[in-house]
C-alpha cells in the first residue's frame, strides 16, 4: 500500500477537480438523518501550478462552488488546506456578512509566506490554512489561536498546525488543521506533534476536532499517535471509520470501526492516481464525541485533486 499511496501522492500536490456535494452515490448521507455538529475537510489546491485556472479564472464562481458546499451540508466547523491568501479574504468577506443563510467566522495562518501560484487571487502570494465556524464574529476566539511549526526532515514546505477555540452547536472546541508533508520520514515526525499537541489540548478537557490532508492512509502505522484503536494508541476517532462498504480486507465485517475509509484521492478527480486512497481526515476526540459518520462527496471538475471530506458526530457528553 505504501508504494500505491506514493503513486497518489506524486500526483497529489494538485491537479484537476473538486466536490460540492454532488450525485448521490451509494453512501451519500442523507443530511436530516445524520447527527450533528457537522465537518468539512478540504485540500482546495489553491496555489500548485498544475491546478488548472478555476472556471476561467472566476473568482467568484469558484467562491460559490465552495460555499454551496458547506450550506449544503449545513457544515457547523471546516477546515481547508493549501489557500491562498486572496481566496481566504473572498470567502470570508462573503461568509461573514451575508444575510438569509448562516454566517461564518474565520482564523487563517500562513504556511507558505509567498507561493507564485497564488497570483490569480491578488497579490498578496500567502499561502496557508483556514478553520470556518458557523456563527457571527467572534464565534472563533482569535485570541486562543496558535500556529505551531512541525519538524521539518526536508526543506521542501514549511508545515503547520493551525489551532483555536471555537463555539459549535453551543459547545466550545478546539479546532486544528494542518496538511502533512507526504515524505514518510517527514509525515512521521509532523503527525507525532500533531498527536502529542492535540492531546495535550484533549488532556485539558477540550473536546478537539482535527482536520487535514495527512498525506497518508489509515492503515500506515504512522497514524498510530492518532487513532485510538486498531494498533493506534492515540485518543482519537475519525469520522469514515465504521463504513464497511470501505472496510475492504483491512477489518473482517463483523468489526464496528476500521481504521479504512472512502477514498478522497482517486480517478477522475486525481487523474495520476493508480489506486484509490484515503488521505483526508477529521479526527474527533473519543471522549467527546459518538456516533461517528464520514462521506467522500462527488468531484466537481475544475477544482482540486482531492475530494471533499464530510463529516458528523453526536456529543457524547
Amino acid at each position: 500500500m505504501r508504494a500505491a499511496l506514493r503513486t497518489v501522492l506524486s500526483a497529489l500536490i494538485c491537479l484537476a477537480p473538486l466536490l460540492a456535494p454532488g450525485p448521490a452515490h451509494a453512501d451519500s448521507p442523507d443530511a436530516e438523518n445524520w447527527p450533528r455538529p457537522r465537518f468539512i475537510s478540504y485540500n482546495v489546491c489553491g496555489g500548485a501550478s498544475h491546478c488548472p485556472p478555476i472556471y476561467e479564472d472566476s473568482a467568484i464562481a469558484w467562491r460559490d462552488v465552495v460555499v454551496r458546499a458547506l450550506d449544503t451540508w449545513d457544515a457547523d466547523l471546516v477546515m481547508l488546506q493549501e489557500v491562498c491568501y486572496g481566496q481566504w479574504t473572498l470567502l470570508r468577506d462573503h461568509l461573514r456578512g451575508r444575510t438569509g443563510e448562516p454566517r461564518y467566522d474565520s482564523v487563517w495562518a500562513a504556511a507558505l509566506p509567498s507561493a507564485p501560484g497564488c497570483s490569480r487571487w491578488g497579490d498578496d502570494l500567502r499561502f496557508g490554512l483556514v478553520i470556518f465556524a458557523k456563527g457571527g464574529t467572534g464565534t472563533i476566539d482569535n485570541g486562543s489561536r496558535v500556529v505551531h511549526p512541525l519538524p521539518e526532515a526536508r526543506d521542501v514546505e514549511n508545515r503547520i498546525l493551525l489551532c483555536a477555540r471555537a463555539t459549535v452547536t453551543g459547545r466550545q472546541v478546539r479546532a486544528c488543521n494542518t496538511h502533512i508533508d507526504p515524505d514518510d520520514a517527514t509525515a512521521r515526525l509532523q503527525v507525532e506533534r500533531v498527536a502529542a499537541l492535540t492531546e495535550g489540548y484533549a488532556a485539558q478537557g477540550e473536546p478537539v476536532v482535527l482536520g487535514g490532508d495527512f498525506n497518508v492512509l489509515p492503515t500506515d502505522d504512522t497514524l498510530d499517535p492518532l487513532y485510538g484503536h486498531t494498533g493506534g494508541h492515540g485518543v482519537f476517532q475519525e469520522v469514515d471509520e465504521n463504513d464497511k462498504e470501505h472496510f475492504g480486507s483491512a477489518c473482517a465485517q463483523t468489526r464496528d470501526r476500521c481504521r479504512s475509509g472512502e477514498a478522497t484521492a482517486k480517478l477522475p478527480c486525481s487523474p495520476h492516481v493508480s489506486e484509490p486512497g484515503k488521505i483526508d481526515y477529521v479526527f474527533l476526540s473519543h471522549y467527546w464525541f459518538t456516533t461517528v459518520r464520514g462521506d467522500a462527496a462527488a468531484c466537481t471538475p475544475g477544482m482540486s485533486d482531492h475530494h471533499l471530506l464530510r463529516g458528523a458526530a453526536a456529543w457524547e457528553h
